[in-house]
């Protein structure tokens, strides 16, 4: 039988996504699953993530190539 293999890199994440998960449960009560405001929310809440993502990333570009 194939020896699960576990991608280190993969677990970390997994372990901070748990971590945030557990933050956001405290913080407002509820996990994803239960969470409920109009979908326009939804959109807008993971249009705003993207856009800080870009900015997060143009920033590391401005810093590799100093």
């Amino acid at each position: 039988m194939n020896e699960i293999k576990i991608d280190p890199l993969v677990e970390k994440i997994a372990k901070r996504m748990l971590a945030r998960s557990n933050a956001g449960v405290i913080k407002y009560g509820n996990t994803m699953r239960t969470a409920e405001k109009p979908l326009v929310e939804w959109i807008n809440d993971t249009q705003e993530e993207l856009i800080d993502a870009v900015v997060y990333l143009e920033k590391v570009k401005e810093k590799i190539s100093q």
